[in-house]
C-alpha cells in the first residue's frame, strides 16, 4: 500500500525545493518572486499546522467572555459589538487576556519571527 505524502509533506518539500534549487539561481523580481512564493507556502503550512488549535481556543475563550456558542465570526461581531456598546469593559482582564493571547495566536501563523512576538513568547 503506498501511503501518499500528506499537505504539511508536500508544502515542505516545495518549500525547501524553492531554497536549495530555484531561489540562489535566481537574480531580481523572479528572485524576489519566489521569496515571495516560499513565504506565503511557510504561512499556509504554519495556517494548517496550528489554525485548528487556535480556533478551538479563541472559540473557548469568547464562550466564556460572551456566554454563548456560535461561529467564531458571530461571536467576534458580538464582541465588538459589545465593547462598542460598552456591554464589555475594554479594561476587564478576560477580555485583555483573550485579545494578547489572539494576537499571539494569529501572529504565530503570520509573523513567528517577529521580534516582539518573540519576546513575548519568550516570558
Amino acid at each position: 500500500m503506498n501511503n501518499p505524502p500528506s499537505k504539511e509533506e508536500l508544502i515542505t518539500s516545495i518549500i525547501k525545493f524553492l531554497e536549495d534549487d530555484v531561489i540562489h539561481e535566481l537574480k531580481g523580481q523572479k528572485r524576489f518572486h519566489a521569496h515571495v512564493a516560499k513565504n506565503s507556502l511557510s504561512v499556509i503550512l504554519r495556517e494548517i499546522q496550528l489554525e485548528e488549535s487556535n480556533n478551538k481556543s479563541e472559540k473557548e475563550r469568547l464562550e466564556k467572555i460572551l456566554r454563548t456558542n456560535d461561529s467564531i465570526k458571530k461571536m467576534n461581531k458580538l464582541l465588538c459589538q459589545n465593547i462598542d456598546n460598552e456591554q464589555i469593559d475594554i479594561s476587564d482582564n478576560h477580555l485583555i487576556d483573550h485579545l494578547f493571547k489572539t494576537t499571539m495566536e494569529k501572529l504565530s501563523i503570520d509573523q513567528p519571527s517577529y521580534s516582539s512576538f518573540l519576546a513575548e513568547k519568550e516570558k
